[in-house]
C-alpha cells in the first residue's frame, strides 16, 4: 500500500491565519486562504515565509486579472492591460504607455519612426542656433514654405548652420525673413542659390544694419535717398540726365551759413597738387574762379584765376587792372 505524506496545515479550514513558527525548512498549508509558508532561517531566527501564487497577484491601475474558466480554484490567473483606463497613459509627472499620433508617428515590429515635421508641429521661436549642428540643414531636410518668421528665433540663424545652397526660393515662404531674424553677416553668397532672391522674397522697407556692398552691377529701379555724412563716387564716367543740379540743400535755407557754393576740383600744375574752384563766392556775392584755392569749412580764398569766354554780355562791366588786346564795340544808332 502506498504511503501518504501530508504537510502541516490548519486544524480549521475556515480559518485563514497564518502558522504561529515553523522549523526551519518545515512546510505549512493554510486551506481556507490557499497559502503555503515554509519555515525559513534568516541566520538568527527561523521566520513564517509565505511563498507566493498566482493567486497573490494583485491587478493595479489599468490591469485586469481573470481566473480560468471552469477553473474553481483560481490557480490559473489571466493579466491584460485595459486600455480604457486613462491611469495606465503617460503624463509630464508619470511614467505610463505613450500613445502616437499616425500622422507624425509610425510603428512596425515595436520599432518607432518620426515622420517629416511641418511648420504645425514646430512651436515658434523652437529653433534656436544651439539646437543645429553646423552644416546640419541642407535643402533636402526643408519642406517647401516651410520656413516662416514664426518659427525662427531672432538672430538664430547663421552661416554656421546652413549646408551651402540649402536655402533656395522654393524653402522661404513670401515675406518670412526680415532682418531681425538673421544674425549680422550670416548670409553670404555661398548659402544663396543663383536667381533665388526674387522681389517677391524682399520685404517692402528692409533696413540694413551694418555695411553693404556689390561687386557687381547695381540697378535702383525707384527714387535714391542717402543719408550721411560723405557720399564718395569712385567712378570713371558719371553721367546726369537732370539738367539742373541743385547745391546747398534739399530744401530752401532758412538762414545764411555764410558758405560758397560751387565745384571744387584738384589738378596738378607739373610740381604740386593744387586745389580749384569755381561757383558762387558768399563774400563777394559773385562768380568767381580761383585755380590755386584754400577751403576752410566750404569757405574758399585766393586769387581769382584767368578765364577765355568767346563772349561777354552784361549790363555793367567793372575792370581792375589792364586791359590788354580788347575790342570795345559802342554798337550803333
Amino acid at each position: 500500500m502506498a504511503n501518504t505524506f501530508q504537510i502541516k496545515r490548519h486544524s480549521d479550514n475556515t480559518n485563514t491565519d497564518a502558522p504561529g513558527s515553523l522549523a526551519n525548512g518545515e512546510l505549512a498549508l493554510n486551506q481556507a486562504s490557499k497559502k503555503l509558508y515554509v519555515g525559513r532561517h534568516n541566520n538568527s531566527s527561523v521566520e513564517v515565509f509565505h511563498l507566493p501564487t498566482l493567486e497573490d497577484i494583485t491587478a493595479g491601475n489599468g490591469i485586469s486579472k481573470t481566473a480560468a474558466s471552469g477553473n474553481s480554484n483560481n490557480n490559473a490567473q489571466t493579466l491584460a492591460v485595459d486600455l480604457t483606463d486613462s491611469n495606465i497613459f503617460a503624463s509630464t509627472s508619470a511614467k505610463g504607455i505613450a500613445s502616437f499620433a499616425s500622422a507624425d508617428f509610425s510603428v512596425s515590429s515595436g520599432v518607432v519612426s518620426i515622420g517629416s515635421l511641418g511648420t504645425s508641429q514646430i512651436d515658434a521661436d523652437a529653433i534656436t542656433s544651439a539646437k543645429i549642428a553646423d552644416d546640419a540643414i541642407g535643402s533636402e531636410h526643408i519642406a517647401d514654405d516651410a520656413v516662416v518668421s514664426a518659427a525662427i528665433a531672432d538672430g538664430a540663424v547663421d552661416t554656421a548652420r546652413l549646408a551651402a545652397d540649402a536655402v533656395t526660393g522654393a524653402k522661404i515662404a513670401d515675406d518670412a525673413i526680415d532682418s531681425e531674424h538673421i544674425a549680422n553677416g550670416a548670409i553670404d553668397t555661398a548659402h544663396i542659390g543663383n536667381d533665388q532672391i526674387t522681389a517677391a522674397l524682399i520685404v517692402d522697407g528692409i533696413a540694413l544694419a551694418g555695411n553693404c556692398s556689390s561687386v557687381g552691377n547695381f540697378t535702383v529701379g525707384g527714387n535714391l535717398t542717402v543719408n550721411g555724412t560723405t557720399t564718395t563716387v569712385n567712378s570713371t564716367t558719371t553721367t546726369l540726365d537732370d539738367p539742373i543740379m541743385t547745391l546747398g540743400g534739399d530744401s530752401a535755407p532758412g538762414s545764411d551759413d555764410n558758405k560758397d557754393r560751387g565745384v571744387e576740383f584738384r589738378w596738378h600744375n607739373g610740381s604740386a597738387a593744387k586745389v580749384g574752384f569755381f561757383g558762387y563766392d558768399d563774400s563777394t556775392g559773385k562768380f568767381t574762379f580761383i585755380a590755386d584755392a584754400s577751403n576752410s569749412s566750404e569757405v574758399f580764398s585766393g586769387t581769382a584765376g584767368p578765364v577765355a569766354f568767346g563772349a561777354i554780355n552784361g549790363t555793367t562791366c567793372t575792370l581792375t587792372g589792364a586791359l590788354d588786346g580788347a575790342t570795345i564795340d559802342g554798337g550803333t544808332y
